[in-house]
């Protein structure tokens, strides 16, 4: 009987990720599966004397999502991460047919050759995560250095191609500084996603696995900067906000959802500071938000955000203060970024 020849190691790696597509299935729900399979797991083996270190690790072995991924742009990441770990087994393997099983075996050459080239420990686990999905591995069982928010330098530093971007994206970075978007939403608006109240207006759009999110924009300045590329698509005939022209760039559109989040919290901690009788205000508004979408609010909006560690660190060594107003931190997660938590926030975005 003939032998059937091994498939190249990209085509297969590629074809388990794409395998996994779960576009439109509820995360949380496979996430308090997780959790609920881990408590039960804890409970077990710290009643048999397992070293909580240990009990950690067993912990992590544990993900009902293991198989599954819930974003386009992860899967488009995903498969482009693990088409350099393929060209990567090819070298050492001196073959691109390698099975998934044995390619297992160079995951933590790759990783060490990551840390060697001076990869970002952000950048190298992220393409670790990728490949353990596609090879079915945990991460947790890889050295790796470990990822800390102080240490991203994604939309810090000017990026290489910052200069030319600057006139042939001028309209993308000035209109997402006010509305705040990722790319792939800010490309996909239109004028009907966009609905006006009084001295505010609401944008609808399709986030990160397939949540359905809505940006809410009051600041007079940004209102005026969203209407001003209404009326011209408006003029234009065009149904979205921006033109293909205007989004065939690399601009690091991040970096102005970050600027744009940092402007926020400005505005809502000073109009809190001059008028002290807003807090309470936006403390209902926090509120009915978590209200809304069934989330218990765990943090005590009484209490300021404290930084700790790296990100203190880093804060007092640009001279920062490391201390922000919580209330104005989870305005901004809800109405711009889109998270519920502080930490996300702060140490993504308003520490930058």
């Amino acid at each position: 009987m003939r032998r059937q020849r091994t498939r190249q190691l990209t085509y297969a790696l590629r074809a388990n990720l794409e395998g996994m597509a779960a576009y439109g299935e509820s995360k949380k729900t496979y996430k308090d599966k997780t959790n609920a399979l881990r408590r039960q797991k804890y409970r077990e083996l710290i009643n048999i004397g397992v070293s909580k270190s240990d009990i950690y690790k067993e912990l992590l072995h544990i993900d009902c999502a293991k198989n599954k991924i819930f974003s386009y742009s992860t899967m488009k990441n995903y498969i482009r991460f693990v088409k350099d770990f393929a060209a990567f087994a090819y070298t050492k393997a001196g073959t691109s047919r390698v099975s998934v099983e044995d390619s297992i075996k160079y995951i933590q050459p790759y990783i060490d050759s990551l840390i060697s080239k001076g990869d970002s420990p952000n950048t190298i686990n992220l393409k670790l995560a990728a490949v353990c999905k596609a090879t079915g591995q945990y991460v947790v069982d890889y050295t790796h250095p470990i990822r800390r928010y102080s240490d991203v330098t994604r939309s810090v530093k000017n990026a290489v191609r910052d200069k030319y971007n600057d006139k042939r994206a001028a309209a993308a970075l000035e209109l997402n500084r006010a509305i705040g978007l990722r790319r792939n939403e800010l490309a996909r608006v239109s004028i009907n996603d966009i609905h006006i109240g009084e001295k505010c207006a609401y944008i609808y759009s399709k986030g990160k696995g397939g949540k359905n999110n809505v940006t809410l924009i009051s600041d007079p300045k940004k209102l005026d900067i969203l209407y001003k590329y209404m009326s011209q698509a408006i003029a234009n005939g065009r149904e979205t906000l921006l033109s293909k022209e205007q989004m065939n760039h690399d601009a690091d559109l991040h970096h102005a959802r970050a600027m744009c989040a940092i402007d926020e919290y400005k505005r809502v901690a000073e109009d809190m500071r001059i008028n002290p009788e807003r807090r309470e205000y936006y403390k209902s508004f926090i509120k009915d938000i978590f209200k809304k979408y069934n989330k218990p609010l765990l943090e005590d909006l009484d209490k300021p955000y404290f930084l700790r560690g790296a990100g203190k660190k880093l804060c007092i060594s640009q001279e920062k203060s490391y201390i922000y107003d919580r209330v104005a931190v989870l305005y901004v997660s809800l109405t711009i970024l889109h998270h519920f938590r502080s930490d996300t926030t702060v140490q993504h975005y308003l520490i930058k």
